[in-house]
């Protein structure tokens, strides 16, 4: 692995441990064990530079994981209990210490941080996306607005589960959310009528 990949990962890591302010050029120094003055040979536009670098990487390798979950032969609601599962046993294993860097660093944007902002909002968009292009049983025109309710929930109880450190509350949203979606996506049946005797 390179400087620059160790760097990367470090900043990935301290984002998703404790946010934008975890990770600072000597936390990803300490962190990653690299020169500082390799930091700012391969990320010569700074802190910035650098942790958009994190934030692809998540992008990349959370929209795997979306891809994976969604673009399988499965109903709606099985997609979402396994998307919301898988999510709960990542975090046990990490002992709910991590949660997601690029909502982690959206949390923590201020006004000058206009070029995070916009790489945070197209990451989420990306993501967005990679549900919607599974969500093959909703229609066409529903499909973002239905992904992005999948996202915000998962975002939202990563958090809950965070703070309780226990993956119940994942759980218990994506058996809610996908039972939510399969009442409400799944073709309404017309009630049989009764026989009169």
């Amino acid at each position: 692995m390179t400087s620059k990949e160790k760097m990367v990962l470090a900043a990935l890591d301290l984002l998703r441990e404790a946010g934008l302010g975890s990770a600072g050029i000597n936390g990803v120094v300490g962190r990653s064990g690299a020169p500082k003055g390799s930091l700012y040979h391969h990320f010569p536009g700074g802190k910035t530079e650098l942790i958009t670098a994190a934030l692809r990487t998540a992008e990349a390798r959370v929209g795997d994981g979306l891809r994976r979950a969604f673009d399988r032969p499965a109903p709606l609601g099985d997609k979402v209990r396994a998307l919301f599962r898988a999510t709960g046993r990542a975090m046990e294993a990490n002992k709910f210490a991590k949660g997601c860097p690029v909502a982690a660093v959206t949390l923590d944007l201020d006004e000058a941080s206009e070029a995070l902002r916009q790489v945070c909002g197209a990451i989420f968009d990306g993501w967005r996306d990679a549900i919607a292009d599974g969500l093959e049983e909703v229609a066409a025109g529903d499909r973002r607005q239905v992904a992005d309710l999948i996202l915000a929930t998962l975002e939202g109880a990563m958090i809950l589960a965070r703070a309780r450190s226990k993956k119940d509350p994942l759980l218990g949203a994506g058996a809610t959310l996908a039972g939510v979606l399969e009442a409400r996506m799944l073709p309404r049946r017309r009630p049989v009528p009764r026989r009169r005797r």
